[in-house]
């Protein structure tokens, strides 16, 4: 079943034709932090910080700044308009962001988290990278990504359905924040940028329909 829906899923992405990129959310901090927030969890219990703001020193301009504060885990939170379907995006589109770290411990690295419905869909980024340098992170929505997905029992891979499923309705987008143990780390984050083009008529309800279908199986 799950994989009579991956391929019909696949032949639809792929047929679909761009009708022309566009950001579908952006933030790019010239101006402030945009409502973005940082969300720490120490032993369960969460703390939100206003992360600073640097006018100058990001990608070209303003950025997001944060130092660790305490020695639980922390990630940058983005505001409403990051929130909602993006389903669009899926096959011909992505995230993008750029970010660095002072500190980078080994086996540490930048990712972006989106949520619906308490399932956690994961793009991870490499390992090994600068520490003190920009790297500018793009997870195109297909599967040329080891996209994740992590309904509570640990993450698996997704297939493309779930991918789509989940970015239907995102509640919920993070980048990664913390990269050392301890308070020890300075993490900055500039351009976070959900980009896509609207797909053919009828498209759209194809996919959702293979998506749904295809967390009901995996729940089963």
């Amino acid at each position: 079943m799950r994989s009579s829906l991956f391929v019909a899923f696949a032949a639809v992405a792929i047929a679909t034709p761009a009708l022309g990129s566009t950001y579908l959310a952006h933030s790019n901090f010239d101006v402030d932090h945009d409502d973005w927030l940082v969300k720490d969890t120490l032993n369960g219990n969460v703390t939100y910080f206003a992360p600073g703001w640097d006018p100058t020193g990001g990608v070209p301009a303003g950025n997001l700044v944060f130092a660790d504060v305490t020695p639980g885990g922390y990630i940058f939170e983005a505001p409403d308009e990051f929130h909602g379907d993006f389903s669009s995006a899926v096959g011909n589109g992505g995230v993008f962001f750029d970010w660095k770290a002072d500190m980078i411990m080994d086996g540490r690295r930048p990712a972006v988290y989106f949520w619906r419905d308490g399932v956690r869909l994961i793009g991870l980024g490499a390992f090994g990278l600068a520490e003190g340098t920009w790297h500018h992170i793009d997870f195109a929505f297909d599967m040329s990504v080891d996209w994740k997905i992590d309904y509570g029992s640990g993450a698996q891979a997704a297939t493309l359905t779930e991918l789509a499923w989940v970015l239907s309705d995102v509640q919920d987008m993070n980048i990664t924040g913390e990269t050392w143990t301890g308070i020890q780390e300075t993490t900055w984050l500039d351009n976070p940028t959900i980009y896509g083009s609207v797909p053919a008529p009828g498209a759209l309800a194809l996919l959702l329909g293979a998506g749904l279908a295809a967390r009901r199986g995996r729940r089963r």
